[in-house]
């Protein structure tokens, strides 16, 4: 019997440090668990560019293989691209070995099931995480085979039917891939656009050497600020490590909230498409809404979870998504996220409507916003109740996800969340001073828990 961590189990991925929570052995039981649960012909998989990957990715095949399952091998891979490929190729399975945006001891497990629905929490992860801790396995009468299949150019062409090439204006633009898998349809794409692009980090490299491929913390953006300034960019785009999350910076270096970018879309493909639906979630910005509304959309405010988001797109055949953490969806795009096609439709718009970046920036960005603030409490639920109990005279609560409060000037969200023990705060208020205010007054309530 392999032992089995079963904390690795998380809501919307299998995830862990390597080789001490997850290893080899692990991926061979998770490769036989996720064939017996599906009972799919094949499984799609590929991996990125951290060092346990490869091997993980073996042993994984090893174990579907032994269930008599079929492995598409899809080789060196970004998380974009596995949705494209579950969505392109009606793969009925499809999975990464991946640890997104994490430091490169971690590792994981990204799947889907054809039409990019996720296995989560409450879909495929209690059952498989229950097959692998019991590990029992009939053997299979034919072991499964292995066929090879590139997707790169495939991919890059399904990017470029989001604009119209003859439209983009010959900006230069400066890209981080932050070492991990960004870099993959940049190389593409590169002799394929009027851009002069500035590569910054395209080599995937598993010890990321140069910052964490997580440009959600300020920290991961100082290069890419730099190249921005020194070679007088237009733009900066940065990826994750996975590739599912982007942020731009404008060329004045300041760096455009996930917010803004959503607003920025929002107003770019409805004009392009004509009304509809758009997915904001509950820590975007006022702007997002507003915008959405004015360019002759209907709003919709949901959740935080890419599988909730990409569940609620498909059942309201929504245009696109937005999140403040970065990831943009597309209805084009089979419902799922995107780095690449968010970076390319934003330099289309900027393009289209003769802006610089720094321009549009200050076109949504009207309101204060106090950035995610995290508190280690003692006791979330009390100090949820003390905010609460503190909101009276409020204009409207709700608790979609946590907590939000709307007063005239002001509004805030205040929500657990699922990996951390922590409570997450976003406040955005009219103006600055307004902000700061409130800030220290929640930020007051919160730390006496």
């Amino acid at each position: 019997m392999i032992k089995i961590n079963p904390s690795i189990f998380r809501d919307y991925d299998i995830r862990g440090i390597y080789p001490t929570d997850l290893n080899e052995d692990t991926y061979y039981i998770l490769g036989k668990a996720s064939a017996r649960y599906l009972k799919v012909p094949l499984i799609a998989l590929g991996h990125d560019g951290r060092n346990s990957s490869p091997s993980l990715f073996e042993a994984f095949i090893r174990g579907a293989t032994e269930m008599g399952t079929d492995v598409v091998d899809l080789g060196l891979i970004s998380t974009e691209m596995l949705y494209f490929a579950s969505g392109h190729y009606q793969f009925p399975a499809s999975a990464i070995i991946s640890a997104s945006h994490n430091p490169g001891q971690y590792n994981g497990l990204k799947m889907v099931l054809k039409n990019v629905v996720p296995l989560h929490g409450n879909l495929g992860f209690p059952e498989i995480k229950e097959l692998a801790l019991s590990q029992n396995f009939p053997p299979a009468s034919k072991k499964g085979k292995v066929t090879l299949q590139s997707i790169i150019d495939d991919w890059s062409s399904h990017i470029l039917t989001f604009v119209n090439t003859d439209t983009i204006k010959p900006l230069k633009v400066a890209i981080d891939a932050g070492n991990g898998m960004g870099g993959l349809a940049w190389d593409k794409l590169k002799d394929k656009l009027p851009l002069e692009i500035i590569p910054l980090y395209f080599e995937p490299d598993g010890n990321f050497p140069h910052h964490i491929a997580d440009p959600l913390k300020e920290e991961n953006m100082v290069d890419l600020k730099k190249a921005v300034l020194e070679n007088k960019a237009d733009l900066g785009i940065a990826h994750d490590g996975d590739s599912d999350r982007m942020f731009a910076v404008d060329e004045k270096g300041e760096i455009l909230s996930g917010t803004i970018t959503s607003a920025i879309l929002s107003e770019h493909l409805l004009k392009k498409n004509g009304p509809g639906t758009v997915l904001y979630n509950v820590v975007c910005g006022k702007i997002v809404p507003e915008t959405i509304t004015a360019n002759g959309g209907t709003p919709l405010r949901v959740r935080v979870g890419h599988s909730f988001t990409k569940e609620t797109m498909k059942k309201t055949n929504a245009l696109f998504a937005g999140e403040h953490s970065g990831h943009f969806y597309f209805r084009q795009n089979y419902f799922a996220d995107s780095s690449t096609i968010a970076a390319i439709l934003l330099i289309e718009y900027l393009s289209l409507n003769n802006l610089k970046a720094s321009e549009a920036h200050a076109k949504f960005n009207r309101y204060a916003d106090s950035g995610e603030k995290n508190f280690k409490v003692k006791n979330i639920t009390d100090a949820v109740k003390k905010i609460k109990d503190a909101s009276g005279g409020a204009v409207s609560t709700d608790e979609i996800d946590g907590l939000s409060v709307w007063y005239p000037t002001y509004w805030f969200n205040l929500r657990q969340s699922k990996t951390e023990p922590l409570l997450r705060l976003n406040l955005e208020a009219d103006t600055q001073e307004i902000m700061d205010g409130e800030l220290k007054r929640l930020t007051e309530i919160i730390v006496s828990s």
